[in-house]
């Protein structure tokens, strides 16, 4: 054997490789590729250690742990869907110990590509007991409990855990929460070193909000959070979090009438952050919370807000904005949406004049600019050859209201934006279609696979179909749908009275 293959670093290397973790359709491959590390790890006393490690390195279930328990302690049911491990009799302190040869290398529990047998909830409870999680999992990084057991509770879970080591957790809110009127209270001292938090809600609070409570006072080197947009933050919550020093990405939903400024602290406002999505009820929310952060590295803003955008408001938020690009000439991605659209057709339509996207033309590294909850976009040919010329990475183009006006973008200026930015994927925008460019079309885009120009003017639209397909041969999403007609009102004529 060659010397090279003795040393552990590099036998970790090439058997990280063979082991694909990411979650797939089928788990065959997957089977096939942990078999194959099976048997290096048969191979000679070289290949064991590394080979284990890597086996055991993600888990999605505590059953191939139990299971290497002497046989007395277990039993295996099987069932027409899954099989469940449960157990027989309890093992003894020393006898869970014996364990440690495996559970030692286990680095995270999360989902993969291997279909194994779920546990009995009460083994979850005595594995990861304060007694006994320290010991069995010094290694332990990552943590998702919805892989644990099923109906597990994780609030009273993480009360008794301790997982000094854990980097990333990931859990959900059950479903039974829903018939707690009290708020939700999560102090996750059990894991002083977290750095990656996700909370979501189980699918059945659709339509229902969650309150809940966090001590990001524990969470000291969090860099990761995301709360899905049902959950609300309590604001005392709220005002701890914009104090943590080392907060990178943010997802979170801002409560009606949170006010920043109410949080008075010596301390900067997320002073490291690089990413944030936030849903909010109006457009100005944002604009405050963003004019107190102190971040120079700000690159990514998402915004889903659920009342309609007042001309106001949206200059507000965009003058804001233009001072957090010049404060970081890597800005890169602004998303801007409205959760409610069918909302906005009950207020009158408004123009959004170029002069607000302007400064935009600035962020030369802009990748992403989507913005779709607005009125009608002022945006022309001209406007189009200024965008290849300040962008030419620019990835995705969303540029399109939820009202119809009318479109000023040419094919013409199409063709060229597609010739300015080879980059671009998806592009969403208006056009007037109505007259083809001369001269026999030639591909403009290999990368460009999403465009969606519903709403456009188009006289032949077969026309315009054979056109766009051969600027950009390699579509694989085209939307064409024609603007609606407006219903004219049926007059009907009085009757003369006999």
């Amino acid at each position: 054997m060659h010397h090279c293959l003795r040393i552990t670093e590099i036998l970790h290397l090439i058997f990280g490789y063979l082991v694909d973790e990411k979650v797939t359709n089928t788990n065959v491959a997957g089977a096939i590729r942990h078999k194959d590390i099976a048997g290096l790890a048969r191979t000679c006393k070289a290949f064991m250690d590394p080979a284990l490690d890597i086996l055991w390195r993600t888990q999605s279930s505590l059953s191939p742990l139990i299971m290497c328990l002497p046989a007395q302690f277990w039993t295996l049911t099987v069932d027409q869907k899954d099989g469940v491990v449960s157990l027989m009799q309890e093992p003894s302190q020393e006898d869970w110990l014996t364990l440690k040869g495996y559970s030692r290398r286990i680095r995270a529990f999360n989902h993969t590509t291997l279909h194994l047998p779920s546990v009995c909830e009460n083994i979850v409870d005595i594995v990861f007991s304060p007694d006994l999680s320290d010991e069995l999992f010094p290694s332990l990084h990552t943590l998702n409990i919805t892989v644990l057991s099923g109906p597990l509770d994780p609030i009273q879970f993480l009360k008794y855990a301790r997982l000094p080591q854990l980097v990333r957790l990931r859990f959900m809110i059950p479903i039974f929460y829903r018939k707690w009127a009290s708020d939700l209270y999560f102090t996750p001292a059990s894991v002083p070193s977290l750095q990656a938090l996700t909370i979501i809600a189980a699918h059945a609070w659709t339509g229902v909000s969650a309150r809940l409570a966090v001590n990001f006072e524990q969470t000291p080197y969090l860099r990761s959070l995301y709360l899905s947009h049902s959950l609300y933050v309590l604001p005392s919550s709220l005002c701890e979090m914009i104090r943590l020093q080392f907060l990178c990405e943010l997802t979170v939903t801002l409560p009606e009438g949170f006010d920043v400024d109410v949080c008075p602290s010596m301390q900067p406002t997320l002073p490291s952050l690089q990413r944030i999505a936030l849903t909010v009820r109006s457009l100005d929310q944002c604009t405050n919370l963003l004019s107190c952060v102190t971040s120079c590295e700000l690159g990514s803003i998402g915004i889903l807000h659920r009342s309609p955008a007042t001309q106001n408001d949206i200059c507000q938020l965009f003058q804001e904005i233009g001072r957090i690009c010049e404060r970081y000439a890597d800005f890169h991605t602004l998303d801007i949406q409205c959760s409610h659209k069918n909302k906005l057709t009950a207020y009158p339509p408004f123009d959004l004049p170029r002069s607000m996207l302007t400064p935009f033309l600035a962020c030369r590294r802009l990748r992403v600019l989507k913005l779709g909850s607005f009125g009608v976009l002022d945006i022309n040919d001209s406007f189009i050859a200024e965008i290849t010329l300040a962008w030419p990475e620019i990835e995705a183009l969303h540029l399109r209201g939820p009202k119809q006006g009318d479109a000023l973008v040419t094919l013409e200026g199409v063709r060229e934006l597609l010739r300015g930015c080879p980059r671009l994927q998806s592009l969403h925008m208006q056009v007037d279609a109505r007259i083809l460019p001369k001269g026999e079309p030639e591909m403009q885009s290999i990368s460009l696979t999403a465009l969606d120009i519903s709403g456009s003017l188009m006289e032949v639209k077969t026309a315009v179909e054979r056109y766009l397909k051969t600027l950009v041969p390699r579509l694989e999403s085209l939307n064409m749908k024609l603007p609606r007609r407006p219903v004219m009102p049926v007059l009907v004529w009085p009757s003369s009275s006999p």
